[in-house]
C-alpha cells in the first residue's frame, strides 16, 4: 500500500496553450527551478493576493 499524501492532489485542472505560452511556461519554470505545475499553483496564491488587495482599495 502506497504512502498517503500530506497535501494530495485530486482534481486535474487543463487548459490548452499555443506555442509561446508553452515556451514561456517553460522559460520561467526552468528559471525558477520548479515544474509548470508548481509555478501555477504559486501563481494561484498571487492572484488570490491581488484580488485580495483591490478588494480593499475598492
Amino acid at each position: 500500500m502506497g504512502r498517503r499524501a500530506y497535501n494530495a492532489k485530486k482534481f486535474i485542472v487543463s487548459c490548452r496553450v499555443n506555442n509561446e505560452e508553452m515556451d514561456l511556461l517553460q522559460s520561467i519554470a526552468k528559471e525558477s527551478g520548479t515544474s509548470i505545475s508548481e509555478l501555477l499553483r504559486k501563481s494561484l496564491s498571487g492572484l488570490q493576493d491581488n484580488f485580495k488587495n483591490s478588494q480593499l482599495s475598492a
